[in-house]
């Protein structure tokens, strides 16, 4: 019989196992420790240091005296405790001690050299700098987190060499076949030179900036070869680069970024494009700076809260020509909500996302049983995934289908809603653009009659359908369209010349479009398939024909909703 007294001896057996696991448990826990010091600088203390161990989102500021307190966890290992403060380099003290701990900073140098030579993140035997030095895996592996390998994957390691762009550039197909030079007609009037209608090169080689201007370079390694355009006013042609311009944007570049200049709009000024609106620290010689977003780095390390950023992308994301925006991802960035402090994302947060790791550097095995791992949202992912990359773009945008069918009627509405970009959709170069694409079949497999509602411009292919020609189709062709200020052509595909702004349907920043579809249905028709698909193209289809660019659709969204009566 279960008596009262059984049920105290029991209760008391449970409250002493329970003492008994939660005493095990701290026990095993980490003891939480204070661990105090100062930083000082040439005998001086410094006050408003940022103090962490290395590696961890916790920190503390020095006061006035340079004196900091800082909770530790006792791990049984030595400390590995950080120190930067604005116009120092980062320091790093390893110690087992937790009282009196001085960190000693020392300044960086404050003016930049244009004389410095950019080193290559490529490890090869005659580069013993390289980047890949300590920020690769030194073997070929697809799966490695490290920001030498994942840049390499990137399309900013190929912004110089990209095929596609030395194309358009040159004003060739992919295999090299080149376009006729674009004739002019003198306008008496006007006292300028005028492009002839037609114009654009559909019958040879697609549009090229040189057979416009075949004696200009015009700004374009200003953000696709920067380092060819550095120390220079008058930006040089792409297909000069070599040595590590030919790396496009890469590691040294970026990593000596100082400022972006901006205009009182919060933009580059539409006159300085790409590296023109940016401002360097290269040190002398014998002198190394590297700036990046880390404040716990040191060696020649310095911190750089611009690089956390979305300006830190503003000055090859924007660009102006004769007056017309045409590529603007950060203006349409900071006319966003996503524009906010508080509860806003940069840049970084969508193309540079924490993907787990622990580690972005490369050391001997002697050396990394020293080095902490560090907290995973303390490290970005340099793959920068962007509008080649589907897993990205599959969570840009969503799709609301609703559907009514009645008699002889079936009504369709499509809502497309930007909910993970935050600029718009499709954004920069104003030949992408994005295909909401409509069908409905009935049992059969035929295509039901579209009798009221949208439908594909011409500028989405006229032709086949199953060659991927939806002019005519249902649905909406979301783009920039310009047109060629003198000959009228729209779309125009050279957006270096004077253009207008005839249209602009894009999706921006968790805004939406609406769109509706009525379709006829017989009275035979007992089953209907509605298929709604949104499609990234990386151009309009008549120019990556011309150009022989074989670059597939990415589908962002699909939804089918089956019907029956």
């Amino acid at each position: 019989m279960f008596t009262r007294q059984r049920a105290v001896i029991l209760i008391s057996f449970f409250i002493v196992i329970g003492i008994i696991l939660v005493s095990i448990w701290l026990l095993s826990r980490p003891s939480e420790l204070l661990m105090h010091g100062t930083v000082m600088s040439d005998d001086d203390p410094v006050a408003n240091a940022t103090v962490r161990l290395q590696g961890e989102l916790a920190y503390t500021l020095t006061d006035a005296q340079g004196y900091f307190l800082l909770p530790v966890k006792d791990s049984g290992k030595p400390f590995h405790i950080t120190a930067s403060a604005p116009n120092y380099y980062i320091t790093i003290a390893m110690t087992e001690i937790l009282n009196n701990v001085q960190l000693v900073i020392h300044r960086h140098p404050t003016s930049d050299n244009p004389s410095y030579i950019f080193i290559s993140p490529i490890l090869e035997p005659d580069n013993p700098t390289a980047c890949g030095r300590c920020h690769s895996a030194h073997v070929e592996t697809a799966n490695s987190t490290l920001p030498v390998d994942e840049w390499m994957k990137d399309a900013h390691s190929n912004s110089a060499l990209n095929p596609r762009f030395l194309s358009v550039y040159n004003g060739t197909t992919l295999d090299g076949k080149k376009g006729l030079p674009t004739t002019y007609n003198y306008d008496t009037s006007a006292g300028i030179n005028i492009p002839t209608a037609p114009s654009l090169g559909q019958d040879d080689a697609g549009v090229g900036f040189r057979l416009d201007f075949p004696n200009e370079t015009g700004p374009c390694t200003a953000c696709h070869a920067p380092l060819l355009a550095l120390n220079t006013l008058d930006l040089r042609d792409p297909n000069q680069a070599k040595g590590v311009a030919q790396e496009g944007v890469t590691c040294d570049f970026c990593h000596k970024i100082w400022n972006v200049n901006l205009e009182k709009d919060g933009k580059p000024s539409p006159h300085l494009p790409g590296v023109q609106s940016l401002e360097f620290l290269r040190p002398k010689l014998k002198e190394q700076v590297f700036l990046g977003p880390l404040d716990d780095t040191p060696g020649d390390d310095i911190y750089s809260p611009l690089q956390n950023k979305s300006q830190f992308c503003a000055a090859c994301h924007t660009g102006t020509f004769w007056g017309v925006n045409v590529y603007n991802s950060f203006g349409e960035w900071l006319n966003s909500p996503y524009n906010d402090s508080e509860t806003g994302k940069t840049c970084q947060d969508c193309h540079m996302p924490h993907t787990g790791a622990t580690q972005f550097v490369q050391l001997p095995s002697d050396v990394t049983q020293y080095i902490p791992q560090r907290d995973p949202q303390t490290i970005f992912s340099h793959l920068m995934p962007g509008a080649a990359d589907a897993r990205l773009l599959q969570g840009t945008a969503e799709l609301q289908v609703e559907t009514q069918w009645q008699t002889n009627n079936l009504h369709v509405s499509v809502r497309v809603t930007n909910t993970g970009a935050g600029h718009d959709i499709p954004t920069d170069n104003p030949l992408r653009n994005i295909i909401l694409l409509v069908t409905a079949k009935d049992e059969s497999g035929r295509y039901l009659e579209l009798t009221e509602g949208a439908t594909i411009p011409v500028w989405g292919g006229v032709g086949d359908s199953n060659t991927g020609h939806y002019a005519g189709q249902p649905g909406v062709l979301f783009a920039k369209i310009l047109a060629d200020y003198y000959t009228g052509e729209t779309p125009t595909y050279a957006y270096w010349r004077q253009t207008r702004l005839i249209s602009d349907n894009r999706i921006p920043a968790l805004a939406d479009d609406l769109s509706t579809y009525e379709f006829d249905t017989p009275d035979k028709v007992t089953k209907i398939t509605v298929d709604v698909r949104l499609l990234l193209r990386r151009a309009f289809i008549d120019f990556m024909e011309a150009k022989g660019w074989h670059t597939p659709d990415i589908l962002m969204e699909q939804t089918v909703v089956n019907l029956e009566r």
